[in-house]
Parts: structure tokens; sequence; C-alpha cells
């Protein structure tokens, strides 16, 4: 399953647009294809190793997505969010998640565009089929309950805070708990590696596209984009804990 993720022509259009991106974008989303390629690799010989690799390298496709946001015209908050901070990371890396989940149960299927200068999708829509270029403006998230009609409502209702936050702490405890021992002995990596591998190649292609088409088309990705970082740094603000001196 690995190998099909990476041997397909929407994979190779990916991994091949990204020399457009800056540099300290390009750089990562070159690193994170190095580490997800390396936990196919290491997938029989080092399960713990394979782990460690295949979150370094989701880690690493956020931390370009991000870099890509404050180029193409999201600085202001992009600069806010500590691409360093693992619980940041985990965040986008699950709305990339739930993004690709509901693209899929809503039957979304994605092409390379004909002229080959981006993505295309085709989605159900009534008793036909819609097309067009996919772009970050087809997705929506929908925070508060509410949803815009037409193509944008593919990735659903998120969550409310409170559950972001505890979705979040959910998937650093399951970091740590590959990568640190414990006082129940020594990691031994993901329980379901192929799952986990496959899933972690399936979050770093899709943001590499995101961080891509950010750079082909900036205009294209601005609510979405915003959306995202407004959550996040909405979780740091609630995170930080008011010093006593604030209090008086």
């Amino acid at each position: 399953m690995a190998d099909a993720l990476w041997d397909n022509e929407i994979s190779r259009w990916i991994i091949g647009k990204i020399p457009v991106l800056d540099d300290r974008s390009q750089y990562r989303a070159d690193n994170s294809v190095r580490f997800a390629l390396w936990a196919k690799e290491f997938r029989e010989a080092s399960p713990p190793i394979a782990s460690f690799c295949a979150l370094h390298a989701v880690e690493e496709a956020v931390a370009a997505f991000i870099s890509a946001a404050k180029t193409c015209g999201h600085r202001e908050r992009a600069k806010i969010v500590n691409i360093h901070d693992h619980l940041s990371k985990a965040l986008v890396s699950i709305f990339a998640a739930r993004a690709s989940l509901a693209a899929n149960q809503g039957r979304l299927a994605i092409a390379v565009h004909p002229d080959g200068q981006s993505l295309a999708y085709r989605l159900p829509k009534g008793d036909g089929y819609a097309y067009n270029r996919l772009h970050l403006s087809v997705f929506h998230v929908d925070f508060d309950g509410t949803s815009e009609a037409g193509d944008r409502n593919l990735l659903g209702q998120v969550p409310l805070l409170d559950d972001i936050e505890a979705e979040v702490k959910r998937v650093a405890d399951a970091r740590n708990g590959v990568l640190y021992a414990s006082d129940a002995g020594s990691p031994i990596g993901f329980l379901d590696l192929e799952t986990e591998v496959n899933r972690a190649t399936s979050l770093c292609l899709g943001l590499i596209w995101g961080s891509v088409d950010l750079h082909l088309d900036p205009a294209q990705g601005g609510a979405f984009v915003q959306m995202i970082l407004d959550k996040m740094i909405d979780l740091n603000t609630a995170r930080i804990k008011p010093k006593k001196s604030d209090l008086n």
C-alpha cells in the first residue's frame, strides 16, 4: 500500500512541484518526503525508527505549510504560530486528516489536470458530477455548526475548541508514547505500523500539495488558511495560563 501511495501520477506531480516553494518551505517539504520514504524502508528492519520517521515527516510537512503561509499572504497570522511546538503541528495534521477523510467520504476523485498546471477534482453533485481545479478554497472548516453550500462543504464540522484541544493532546501523547521510554519499558513503535506509515505519507503529500497550491495561486487558499491559523492561535492562547500579576 505504501508503495502505491508514492508510485502514482498525483504523488509524482506534487513532489515535482516542490521546487516552486520558497527556500524555507521547499527544504522542509523535501525533508518531509525523505523521512516519509525512510519510514517505508525501515518498516521491517526497525519499527521504532520507522515510527519516528513517520512522525517527523508529518511535522516537517506541517512546517512547510506554515512557512508557505508566511510567504503567500498570511505572514501576520503565521508568524504568531510556533512551528517548533508539537501541539501546534499536531493541530494542523488533525485538520489535514479530517479534510482527507471528508473528501473520501464525499467520494471526491482527484487527478492531475490535463494542462498539468494543477490537480483537478470530480465531486458527485445531484444527478451528475462537478469538475474543477483542486484548490484549498474548495475546503471549508465549519467551526460554528454552520456550513456553506456548494462544493466548499467538504471538510464538515470541526469540534469546538475544547474538543480540538483534547484531540491535540491525544495526538501529542501518542507521539510521546512512540518516541520515549516509560515505566512500562522502551518504545516499540506504532502498534499498527503499516496503517500509520500510510497515514503519515498521505498527510505529508496533502500538506505539501497545500503548500504548493498556496504558491501557485495564493488567493485560492485565503479563507481556509486564515481559519486554520486563527484556530492555531486560539489553541495556543487557551494553553497560556495567566500570570498571578495579570489576575490582580
